[in-house]
């Protein structure tokens, strides 16, 4: 029987994990945990512009398709670049540092919704295909959030909503630094500058450089009560998960 780590009992499949974990081909080794809507793209597209930086080239080959599927000569991703073994290994190593970022709940959801499905992303067919719905079906907000609340497997169609404390393993990885998508540059400031040891880390905010944008401002304000006590009901374990990092920065700040 091949053996099976319990940190995959949080994913559908051994890919699934795997797409999530990040580490360096080169330099001091980490471990990055992607979480979905989570400043991801910023962050990978940090890291990958330091790595280059380190191998003396320029940063000009970063875009949203080399940050959304990495060059296996900087970051080592995937079921391609990366093996069980290695991460179970990288996992329990004490010289790898091990990071990942989270986001409120309730901006991570709303965000998730005003991407993927109001644009009408192939995330929003398969929501529909689930759901036995025609894949041009109008959705609200409301009506989302009433899914997500009502079915759990509606919560697993797509990893851009699926729960964080899930997709990141809280419960299971021995994290070294936790940073809150509140406070990215502060978060990033200090992953930068404990892995690749730089006196002014700069963060590649590609809401900016690669016109990464999310409008949910909106979204978020004309919410009802039922509205967010869905939310609640949806991902009351990510809300746990956040005030505790919460707290942990708080102690440490």
């Amino acid at each position: 029987m091949d053996y099976r780590p319990r940190i995959l009992d949080n994913y559908q499949h051994r890919r699934h994990f795997l797409q999530l974990v990040n580490i360096p081909l080169f330099g001091t080794p980490f471990l990055y945990m992607k979480n979905h809507k989570a400043a991801c793209t910023t962050v990978l597209a940090t890291l990958m512009a330091n790595l280059l930086q380190k191998k003396g080239e320029g940063t000009e080959s970063i875009d949203m398709g080399s940050v959304h599927t990495p060059p296996n000569t900087l970051l080592l991703t995937g079921p391609r670049g990366l093996s069980m073994p290695r991460v179970m290994e990288a996992l329990a190593d004490k010289q790898v540092y091990r990071f990942t970022i989270v986001r409120e709940p309730v901006a991570r959801t709303v965000s998730s919704f005003a991407d993927k499905i109001l644009k009408g992303e192939k995330q929003k067919t398969k929501l529909m295909r689930y759901l036995k719905r025609p894949a041009d079906s109008d959705m609200s907000l409301s009506q989302f959030l009433d899914v997500m609340a009502h079915d759990e497997g509606a919560r697993d169609v797509d990893r851009h909503w699926r729960s964080q404390r899930l997709e990141v393993s809280y419960d299971f990885i021995n994290y070294d630094f936790v940073g809150d998508m509140a406070d990215l540059n502060g978060a990033m400031t200090r992953i930068v500058r404990r892995i690749f040891d730089v006196e002014h880390p700069e963060v590649q905010d590609t809401r900016t450089s690669l016109g990464h944008k999310s409008m949910s401002a909106e979204l978020i304000a004309a919410m009802t009560a039922t509205d967010r006590k869905n939310i609640e009901t949806a991902f009351g374990p990510d809300f746990e998960m956040y005030e505790d990092v919460r707290r942990t920065l708080a102690r440490a700040a």
